[in-house]
């Protein structure tokens, strides 16, 4: 499958698992940009996203993808095409969770093994293959990250949205509020919980210049474009 047949897919998906959320494309998680999720669930206390590799694509960025999205993102899945499961689940960054297609459509994988034909090894002893068992259900879900960044929090907002933070949390901004100063001032002054509390709240609330689907009022309804007046100073 190709990556935006998956996507369609991973957004039916989460529209599913994870109802009153906005479901983004392309969602920028650092450095206004610099990086960017294939498609993020934003819940009420975290964001989840979903990272796709299909046909034609590579795993070899997965490593730094794994050091980069955990700075925002609280649990992040890894969904690659059929053809690509096995290369990509090697090199499966620590915590992520796994999906798969089956049927046409995702679910996360299923780990639960059973031993299967007895097989003699060359010692004399016995060995047994390891077989899939599609009898039971033992999803491979995702940890909850540990490593939230201040600075790659902040990145994730517009200057409107960090400088009604500073206002709202009366932080000292000693200068004019462009976003790099409104971002120095955020990370020295709150902690990251605080900040990620708000960074979920301001996401929420946002009017978005791209159409996203928001599950909060009309479950599976496509958002409208919508122009904002935030802009990066």
């Amino acid at each position: 499958m190709k990556a935006h047949q998956l996507l369609d897919l991973a957004v039916a998906w989460m529209r599913e698992t994870y109802p009153g959320s906005l479901i983004v494309n392309e969602f920028s998680v650092a450095d206004w940009g610099g990086a960017r999720v294939d498609v993020a669930a934003i819940t009420e206390n975290e964001i989840v996203g979903v990272e796709i590799k299909g046909d034609g694509d590579s795993p070899a960025r997965l490593d730094l993808q794994g050091h980069v999205y955990g700075r925002v993102c609280r649990k992040m899945w890894l969904l690659p095409s059929a053809g690509l499961q096995e290369k990509c689940f090697g090199k499966r960054p620590a915590g992520w969770g796994r999906l798969e297609i089956i049927d046409g459509a995702v679910r996360p994988y299923n780990r639960a093994t059973k031993l299967g034909e007895r097989i003699p090894t060359p010692r004399g002893g016995y060995t047994y293959e390891t077989l899939r068992d599609d009898s039971r259900f033992d999803p491979c879900a995702p940890s909850e990250g540990k490593f939230l960044c201040p600075r790659s929090m902040c990145g994730t907002l517009w200057q409107n949205e960090l400088y009604e933070i500073a206002r709202e949390f009366q932080l000292k901004v000693n200068s004019r509020p462009y976003v790099h100063i409104l971002a120095d001032a955020i990370c020295e002054q709150l902690p990251a919980p605080a900040i990620h509390t708000a960074m979920i709240a301001a996401l929420r609330r946002r009017v978005w210049r791209k159409p996203i689907i928001d599950t909060r009022f009309h479950p599976g309804a496509l958002g409208d474009v919508q122009e904002t007046t935030g802009t990066l100073l």
